[in-house]
């Protein structure tokens, strides 16, 4: 099963996520890849963004605000090429864990659009023998496109809004606990 979590910015998709792969490791699931929680200043003001490895629980500084002036790969942010290495390793890491479940957090337009920063994930995703079992996160604005271009034919998707996402964390362990039946 493949899961696109989609919504809009600042929506919780993947706040829903992380809460999921807890979910799922309480049932039993092997779950490996990586999140992408927001990096926040002392005074809770987002100044980047962090990658999490799942499996091993290490964290990479993925991207950080520019400040006004200096260039940016993309919108605000400058993303670190040795994140980018470090992803790779990860996604590699977790293609030959044996997981139940890979995670990648998240497919933008950089990705889609500019062939950066997590685009490297774009192949192994589209393989369902490969991985069988997938979230990956994307906006909702993306997600057709997204699912375009991978070509998999077990597409589920996933709306977080704000109204729902509360919820949605156990219904991906719902999900998830289906593949295992």
């Amino acid at each position: 099963m493949f899961i696109l979590l989609t919504g809009s910015a600042h929506e919780g998709k993947t706040t829903a996520c992380w809460k999921a792969v807890s979910g799922i490791r309480t049932a039993g699931g092997k779950v490996s890849g990586f999140v992408s929680p927001p990096l926040l200043s002392a005074g809770g003001v987002k100044v980047g963004i962090e990658m999490l490895d799942l499996a091993t629980g290490k964290r990479q500084i993925f991207a950080r605000v520019v400040e006004p002036g200096q260039p940016a790969t993309v919108g605000v942010y400058r993303i670190s090429e040795d994140a980018i290495e470090w992803a790779q390793k990860v996604l590699a890491a977790a293609l030959l864990s044996g997981a139940d479940w890979i995670v990648v957090d998240e497919i933008g337009p950089l990705e889609l659009r500019q062939g950066g920063g997590f685009a490297f994930a774009l192949q192994p995703l589209a393989d369902s023998v490969r991985i069988p079992n997938a979230i990956v996160v994307v906006r909702e604005s993306l997600a057709d496109e997204l699912a375009e271009r991978l070509g998999r034919t077990d597409v589920v998707r996933v709306q977080v809004t704000e109204k729902n996402r509360n919820q949605i964390p156990a219904r991906l362990v719902k999900l998830a606990r289906s593949t295992r039946q």
